[in-house]
């Protein structure tokens, strides 16, 4: 068993409030969800209305099958028209 962490710094250019904010990102979190049944939340800047650190979580049997899931996470995140990314760091946990 392995787990994975991916780390997401991203800026949301077209939220004006904290509130714009936070419906943006309980709508990436829950496609990301759905989509690759992985846990994730907004592990920083949760007071900053245009910033926000995404954590995103993976347990597999296997690294090279986590990784690629999280590499698939962090395309999905560069195609998303609403958010930009500015950074990602993926770790092996365990």
């Amino acid at each position: 068993m392995t787990v994975g962490l991916l780390t997401v710094d991203c800026f949301i250019p077209e939220s004006l409030s904290l509130k714009d904010k936070r419906h943006v990102l309980r709508s990436i979190s829950e496609r990301i969800r759905r989509e690759f049944n992985v846990s994730i939340c907004e592990a920083d800047y949760q007071d900053q209305w245009q910033r926000t650190t995404l954590a995103v979580a993976v347990a597999n049997t296997e690294w090279p099958m986590a990784r690629r899931t999280l590499h698939r996470i962090v395309e999905f995140l560069e195609r998303e028209r609403r958010l930009n990314v500015l950074n990602t760091d993926i770790q092996q946990l365990y």
